[in-house]
């Protein structure tokens, strides 16, 4: 009887239990990779900020930390990603779903929407920078204490990818980053007072909170801080628990933002603002969140100028011009009248559904007019004040000195020092030869090009404008990409960029985790029109790109 039941139990029951294992191992891995990426998204953001040992190192220290995260991840994730997609594959064949071999890259490219293609090409092109560079051994993993070579590149990309199809959603691991983010933001502020210091040995203006130098900090700053703009912004205008906290954390954001010396900072709060006000005007009830968001700007500027006036915080370090007319003079005390009553006007009309739509849709109009021609004059003006030696602002200079003006002629120092970044990443993509126009000279790399292959009169314009420090990027993301992974690169990395913001923006209107994810984008963008890719801001904006892909295909689905 036993052995005649044999055969009939190796084809009816054994056949579903072969497939119910699969299924069940197939199920398992997928857990083990989104448990791996948990771990990921959980280091990225909420320990990353945090990690701190002190500023002597905090550059190097951060790199490190953040490499071996990304090489310790990708070990664990790689064998168990390959393993759930074997299994997926048996499945899929058990089950007669899997299509014809030939079909398969037709398939996933059919897949794939316009970011992710954009988003593997541009890995395709930093693959292709590193064959071609000279300096394979410095674009692996890039310059000492930047790492912006090709496997960060690449695993930015990939990371990406992974959290957007892989991850399980967490919302707790989300969360989690607004009250890490508060800490760093609260620290950042009271530093800029002498307050609360992170590193007690070394205090200057250059250093703050756990990120460390301004530009990395702003970086990260800007990257997280407009998604709680935008969540507050979409939740409405009725005061609950959840809006009290987020207003909270939008006023210590915004007050660390405008005090924290980095002049990048503030163009991206204006331009966010303008596109948060764009968005408003159809609305009411939008244009009243935005009216207390623009409250809430003013009131953080206003707390640092009563604080600084009454010399409550004497321990001061050097604030940047733009800090001091926001929160060292009568400007503040203005925008808060300002928002104040106009915030009144727009609660009324709403509450007696008289809201005058057109009259701020009109506005918008005329400002998005008005700014790209002023623009265009301004622009114009510094060509011709350049050209004529300064002579069109030397009525300036007579009665305010050199600070008067100097913004007006465009030179080497123009813009904390972006006239000699520009020309310098500019005039390296022109001294490239054809090829490493279109691959880039190499992952990261822009340096050991300067060394090596630019012409003399470069390397020592370069050399006596810097002192002799290195000069690794050109202070404009887009810029260095240009140099670094050539044109291929700028292309498809824009594509990625400017089809994620518009996706996430549009699907903000139904998800409102989206639409933050879009505005964070969108904020990191602006901000690294003057600034540079870093592990702070580069690390923390692929994740939430891959965030806010995932949750738009399920809201979507």
């Amino acid at each position: 009887m036993l052995w005649r039941d044999g055969p009939m139990a190796k084809n009816t029951k054994g056949k579903k239990t072969v497939e119910s294992v699969a299924e069940t191992l197939c199920s398992f891995s997928r857990f083990l990779c989104d448990l791996v990426i948990g771990i990921y998204l959980f280091v990225i953001l909420a320990v990353l900020p945090l990690y701190n040992r002190g500023y002597a190192q905090i550059g190097t220290d951060k790199e490190n930390f953040f490499i071996k995260t990304m090489t310790y991840v990708g070990k664990c994730l790689l064998p168990v990603f390959v393993l759930w997609l074997i299994l997926r594959l048996i499945v899929a064949k058990q089950k007669q779903e899997l299509p014809e071999f030939r079909t398969i890259p037709k398939r996933i490219w059919q897949a794939l929407n316009t970011t992710d293609k954009f988003a593997a090409l541009y890995g395709i092109a930093v693959v292709m920078s590193y064959v071609f560079t000279r300096y394979r051994e410095e674009a692996l993993w890039g310059t000492a204490s930047w790492r912006m070579g090709m496997w960060t590149q690449l695993g930015a990309v990939i990371v990406y990818f992974m959290i957007s199809r892989m991850w399980q959603r967490n919302d707790w691991i989300v969360i989690l980053t607004l009250p890490v983010s508060t800490i760093v933001f609260f620290l950042g502020y009271m530093n800029k007072f002498g307050l609360c210091l992170v590193d007690k040995e070394i205090i200057n203006s250059s250093f703050i909170s756990t990120v460390g130098n301004i530009n990395w900090y702003c970086g990260y700053l800007v990257t997280v801080l407009f998604g709680g703009v935008y969540l507050l912004w979409w939740m409405g205008s009725e005061i609950t628990w959840k809006r009290a906290l987020l207003m909270g954390y939008v006023t210590i954001g915004f007050a660390s933002l405008v005090t924290q010396g980095s002049s990048s900072g503030v163009v991206t709060l204006a331009v966010m603002l303008f596109v948060l006000f764009g968005m408003s005007v159809k609305d009411g009830r939008k244009m009243e969140c935005f009216w207390q968001e623009m409250t809430l700007l003013s009131v953080a500027c206003l707390i640092t100028y009563i604080l600084r006036s009454c010399n409550v915080l004497s321990q001061e370090l050097p604030m940047e011009k733009v800090t001091d007319i926001l929160t060292f003079s009568a400007i503040s005390v203005i925008m808060t009248i300002v928002s104040v009553v106009v915030l009144w006007l727009v609660h009324t009309s709403n509450n007696r559904n008289q809201y005058r739509g057109k009259l701020f849709w009109g506005i918008y109009r005329i400002l998005c007019v008005a700014l790209p021609v002023v623009s265009v004059a301004l622009l114009a003006f510094i060509l011709a004040n350049t050209l004529l030696g300064g002579k069109l602002t030397s009525f300036l200079t007579e009665t305010a000195g050199d600070g008067g003006s100097n913004w007006l002629v465009f030179s080497a120092a123009w813009g904390s020092n972006r006239g000699a970044t520009w020309s310098t990443g500019a005039r390296c993509f022109w001294e490239a030869d054809l090829l490493h126009k279109i691959f880039g000279v190499g992952p990261d790399c822009m340096y050991a090009f300067l060394s090596n292959e630019a012409s003399p009169e470069l390397q020592n314009m370069v050399y006596d404008f810097f002192y002799g420090n290195r000069l690794t990027n050109a202070h404009n993301e887009w810029l260095t990409i240009l140099v670094d992974i050539g044109v291929l690169g700028l292309v498809s990395y824009a594509g990625m960029m400017i089809s994620v913001i518009r996706n996430f923006l549009h699907a903000g209107k139904k998800s409102m985790l989206v639409g933050a994810c879009g505005f964070c984008v969108l904020a990191y963008t602006v901000n690294n029109m003057f600034s540079f890719q870093q592990v702070m801001n580069i690390s923390t904006v692929f994740v939430i790109m891959g965030i806010g892909e995932n949750l738009r295909r399920s809201s979507r689905d």
